[in-house]
């Protein structure tokens, strides 16, 4: 491979490029297949742009393991942010893609100032938030990889701790990383309890990072579920495949979730009845899934009469 492309982007931090790309490994077992580009739409479905469609890529180095970071974003105020806090990372070897849903002129205009920082940005019509994450996951070419949502933040030595762990622990195929939201620190990772809920994790985003070739063989996410697709995908990588996760420090914080009001235009019902679904269609035991239900309606009902009285 060639010499490696040190460019300083606008935050002064040194950025790794090359001007020729890896070729990723290919097993059997693997759900879908990396792409280099996006197959090709016209001009009227997608607009596009970034390092990599002027040849300039992202590799994995030995001792600065690469890591995408897909950003999804639709028609969010708060996106130069969010890719600010990606560039200005005390590491060097970061792939930015960002996928947006056609939010408009706007947008496209603001992801073509970041043309010389941004390895890969496509803005086109998708079916939900889960299209998106899997149209990033299909471009990602690093190491390890994960979703900074366009309304967080990541903090600058976050990608510093990942590579640590990565680099101390090869059978890691997943990190949960401490984050903030509300001004709170939430640092855990309770794989046991996952039979009876999903938030044994912080968040899928900003501290969640999934080895590349773990993600291959778990797949995609099912865009069928409005709701905590990303659950769904979860439960798939800790039941039915079985893998290895850790989780980092309470002192080491990923980022800030910022806000996201995704989860609240679902109502209770909704997303109970959603997560059952995602439940049954993992063979999960169907006694076990009648108790949750139960357990649920019986502490909602508490929930409203406490409120009742207060």
């Amino acid at each position: 491979m060639k010499n490696i492309l040190k460019k300083i982007n606008k935050f002064g931090k040194t950025k790794f490029f090359f001007e020729e790309s890896q070729l990723l490994p290919v097993n059997k077992d693997d759900q879908f297949t990396s792409l280099l580009l996006p197959k090709n739409l016209s001009k009227e479905e997608r607009t596009q742009g970034g390092a990599r469609f002027r040849g300039l890529y992202k590799n994995s180095i030995n001792e600065f393991p690469l890591i995408s970071i897909i950003v999804p974003s639709f028609k969010e105020d708060k996106l130069s942010q969010s890719i600010d806090s990606i560039l200005n990372q005390n590491y060097p070897n970061v792939e930015v893609i960002v996928i947006d849903g056609k939010s408009g002129k706007e947008t496209t205009d603001t992801l073509e100032n970041y043309k010389d920082d941004i390895d890969i940005w496509v803005s086109e019509k998708d079916q939900n938030l889960w299209d998106a994450w899997n149209k990033g996951f299909k471009l990602a070419r690093g190491d390890f990889v994960g979703i900074v949502d366009s309304s967080n933040i990541l903090y600058p030595d976050s990608m510093n701790i990942l590579k640590e762990y990565i680099i101390k622990n090869p059978e890691m195929d997943f990190l949960c990383g401490t984050v903030k939201k509300d001004n709170k620190i939430y640092a855990n990772y309770r794989p046991e309890d996952i039979y009876r809920q999903f938030n044994i994790i912080p968040s899928t985003i900003v501290g969640f990072y999934i080895k590349l070739s773990s993600l291959k063989k778990v797949g995609l996410l099912n865009i069928t579920y409005k709701l905590q697709s990303d659950y769904d995908w979860l439960y798939r990588i800790i039941v039915k495949y079985k893998m290895k996760g850790v989780r980092t420090k309470g002192s080491e914080v990923f980022g800030d979730l910022g806000i996201s009001n995704f989860s609240t235009k679902f109502s209770f019902f909704s997303a109970l009845m959603n997560e059952l679904k995602i439940r049954f269609k993992n063979k999960q035991n169907i006694v076990l899934i009648f108790f949750i239900f139960l357990g649920r309606i019986f502490m909602k009902v508490y929930k409203d009469i406490i409120k009742l009285i207060k």
